[in-house]
């Protein structure tokens, strides 16, 4: 499906041109700045410059303060494409002059809902959750296969990444348990936390263990 673009109205603050530096006299310079809905600053979105006079193509990234800036683009009319993951393209004109500052471009980025940014809070904080889901659902998938010693392994990659899934101990639990390797799946259902749904279920399996081999 491809992504639709949105043309970002263009904000220009005029201001007093640079003359403390050479280079800035004699050179065009504009900036911009990104944020998203809620006035947040975006970073590390990559910012394109085409011109309809020349086949010139620049680029740049936003900082942290989600502003960027070109110096030295040849004067005329030029589109400004932002991109980033999790987020809505978006693109906006400006005007360039010839020399001296060409003023502050406002873009506003609006979250992409079928791929939305990294979780900065939460369970999945830092991760990104769609990632997550499809090496879950690989590793179940070897699991139903059969493949128990490579579900494992894919289970403890993943908790590896993602500390917080505790809840994947019972499915490696599971998995030893298959191989009736019970010391293993016994180790693997105590990890699963109390306070979590998945202990009613690593408890019964604890029971379970007991019947087929008492705990040493």
């Amino acid at each position: 499906m491809p992504r639709r673009y949105l043309v970002a109205f263009l904000a220009f603050t005029c201001t007093l041109l640079l003359a403390t530096s050479p280079a800035f006299a004699q050179n065009s310079f504009i900036r911009g700045v990104v944020r998203d809905l809620s006035g947040e600053p975006i970073a590390d979105a990559t910012v394109t410059a085409e011109s309809f006079i020349s086949t010139r193509i620049s680029e740049a990234e936003t900082n942290n303060s989600g502003l960027f800036s070109f110096i030295g683009l040849a004067r005329g009319r030029w589109l400004f494409t932002i991109r980033k993951r999790g987020y809505q393209p978006v693109q906006g004109f400006a005007p360039v002059r010839r020399s001296g500052n060409s003023g502050t471009i406002s873009l506003t980025m609006e979250i992409d809902l079928l791929d939305p940014p990294v979780a900065l809070t939460g369970l999945l904080a830092g991760v990104r959750a769609d990632d997550v889901q499809t090496e879950v659902d690989a590793a179940h998938a070897l699991f139903d296969d059969g493949s128990y010693d490579l579900a494992i392994s894919a289970y403890e990659t993943i908790l590896e990444q993602v500390p917080q899934l505790t809840s994947l101990n019972l499915l490696i639990g599971h998995a030893y348990l298959e191989q009736h390797d019970y010391e293993r799946a016994r180790t693997a259902y105590r990890k699963v936390p109390h306070d979590t749904h998945a202990r009613v279920e690593a408890e019964s399996a604890l029971r379970t263990l007991d019947t087929l081999e008492p705990p040493r």
